[in-house]
């Protein structure tokens, strides 16, 4: 999927959405071996993990609000050893999946217990996904999203196995597969005991991250900063659009918003999904919908209030201080080191970047953490979920310039949201 900031990792996976949505393989093909942790990322990996609660404003108080039908809860919990339990577990587990036969038998689980419990669901996985296939001719589609400067430059570490598909995001299984993905995936989100299924998961999900985004905007910069100053927003690892689509229904009065994507192949799902309108879409979405920015009268951004780019995160093609806001939607334990440069550059001061992703001290995590079978199916699809969950990303956050203030709020009981702004000045 796309990628800003995280500085934990080795140069890591981008993009793709619900990005915590992950399939196993199709073939027999055996995952290549991840690139090596940088000097940068080991120091980091070492440092104590953060408590993934508390703002630098925050002691020990909680309270809640309610925003759009659902409860988001702000309350500092106290650290959690969840980051070196998983590390011991991923050691284990890191050692099982380097034989191919049982990495692959990891995966081929995975995908079959998702399928299945979208059959649960009442979701024909097959024959959702075969639908998407015969829709339009992804071939030329592909040509279309494809920015050939970009697909050149394509790192190394983007070309690797990820979320269990042999072609990470580089092809059209996964492309074609995240949407249904994403909802048999995060139709657990919700459930006390990780089992219970809710069909609205998914969008439930997105609905916290942004209702736990206004929040920490609103801590930080009052409540009427997303009305008055978010014009202009870049969805990072956009995906198939689905992040997107839910930031202009989030902003109903940004004038523009663009997800980028470092995969032609989502990028090239997400246009079929702008231009094909679906009940429930938000105003604003869709092929043709202009927008007059300087009010002469005229569309300013070429018919479209959306689009999509074929774009690397840690690369974003934005002039210096032209956005208001940069979001990342389950994307950030995928992220290379590189991308903060780029998203403060492209933030405007006074400017946001928030990021919604897994907690890892959650206790949905912890169980998960504590129970090698259910880890290794995780660690499968999620190649670099140890690193991520011994950063801290807060303090990766004020390293890159952005502001000592940064909220962050629970978004679900196994997610959270982290909410930073540009100095002013």
């Amino acid at each position: 999927r796309g990628r800003p900031l995280s500085a934990a990792t080795p140069p890591r996976p981008a993009p793709s959405r619900g990005r915590d949505a992950s399939s196993p393989p199709r073939d027999a093909t055996p995952p290549p071996t991840p690139p090596p942790m940088s000097s940068t990322a080991r120091v980091v990996s070492a440092a104590a993990p953060s408590t993934g609660r508390s703002s630098s404003t925050a002691t020990s108080s909680s309270s809640s609000s309610r925003r759009g039908g659902s409860t988001i809860a702000r309350a500092v919990q106290p650290p959690s050893s969840t980051a070196n339990k998983t590390s011991i577990a991923a050691e284990i587990v890191g050692a099982v999946l380097k034989f191919p036969p049982l990495w692959e038998a990891a995966s081929k689980g995975a995908k079959e217990k998702m399928i299945k419990r979208a059959g649960d669901l009442g979701v024909d996985w097959q024959r959702e996904v075969e639908s998407l296939r015969c829709a339009t001719d992804w071939e030329k589609a592909l040509a279309d999203a494809t920015d050939d400067a970009v697909l050149a430059s394509t790192p190394a570490y983007y070309k690797t196995s990820f979320h269990a598909y042999p072609e990470g995001n580089l092809g059209w299984a996964p492309a074609h597969e995240v949407e249904v993905a994403a909802v048999a995936v995060h139709a657990v989100t919700f459930s006390d005991d990780g089992k219970t299924l809710d069909a609205n998961g998914d969008e439930m999900l997105r609905r916290g991250y942004h209702d736990a985004q206004a929040l920490g905007m609103d801590a930080i910069g009052g409540p009427d900063v997303r009305a008055n100053s978010i014009r202009t927003i870049v969805d990072v690892g956009c995906s198939s659009g689905l992040s997107t689509r839910e930031l202009v229904r989030a902003f109903p009065d940004a004038t523009r918003v663009v997800g980028i994507d470092l995969s032609p192949h989502f990028i090239a799902v997400a246009r079929h999904a702008l231009a094909t309108r679906r009940d429930g879409d938000p105003p604003g979405w869709g092929v043709g919908i202009g927008v007059d920015v300087d009010g002469d009268g005229g569309d300013d951004h070429g018919g479209n209030k959306v689009s999509f780019a074929h774009a690397a995160g840690e690369r974003l093609p934005f002039e210096d201080g032209s956005v208001d806001l940069v979001s990342s939607c389950l994307v950030f334990h995928e992220l290379p080191s590189d991308a903060a440069a780029a998203v403060i550059r492209a933030l405007r001061p006074g400017g946001y970047f928030t990021m919604m992703d897994m907690d890892p001290t959650a206790p949905a995590f912890e169980r998960i953490a504590n129970n090698v079978f259910a880890f290794t199916a995780f660690k499968s699809t999620e190649p670099y979920l140890e690193q991520y969950a011994s950063l801290d990303v807060q303090d990766v956050v004020r390293a890159a310039g952005f502001e000592a203030r940064v909220e962050t709020l629970p978004s679900s009981p196994r997610h959270r949201t982290i909410v930073a702004r540009k100095p002013c000045a």
